[in-house]
């Protein structure tokens, strides 16, 4: 039963996250609660930061959507396989607006929930393929040309 109420909590926190509703967001982690991905300098630490977070990503695609293609649960732990679409209308890490699609930008997250609250999360997407469509990386092809 432990691993249902998991499940229903991450996907509480993906709709959230679909519904650009970052104070549901926060309501679901704990208060020590710690965000790790290979795409960020440094792990994002508290409700406070997580809050911040979303804002960014939101404002710099504001049609920003996720769709969960698989969900496993073990334990303490959900591991969520998904996608994401949306437009690049405003800055994202330095990035100006290129009011371009990103288009299926693969991910996958693992969180970790103690008493109904997510602990911990760490995730990972596919920044590339975002980078590619966005067009602020060249195409392997290209890059191979330029050579």
């Amino acid at each position: 039963m432990a691993e249902q109420e998991n499940s229903q909590v991450v996907r509480t926190g993906f709709e959230a996250w679909n519904a650009h509703d970052p104070d549901r967001f926060v309501a679901l982690l704990a208060e020590g609660f710690v965000s790790e991905s290979d795409n960020w300098p440094a792990p994002v630490r508290g409700q406070e930061a997580v809050r911040q977070m979303m804002h960014m990503y939101i404002g710099a695609f504001p049609d920003l959507h996720f769709d969960v293609e698989q969900m496993l649960s073990s334990g303490d732990y959900v591991v969520s396989r998904w996608h994401s679409t949306g437009t690049h209308r405003g800055e994202l890490m330095g990035i100006p607006a290129t009011n371009r699609r990103g288009e299926g930008i693969l991910g996958c997250t693992v969180a970790e929930i103690k008493k109904g609250k997510i602990t911990h999360e760490w995730v990972y997407w596919d920044t590339t393929s975002l980078l590619r469509q966005l067009g602020v990386m060249p195409a392997p092809a290209q890059a191979a040309a330029a050579r």
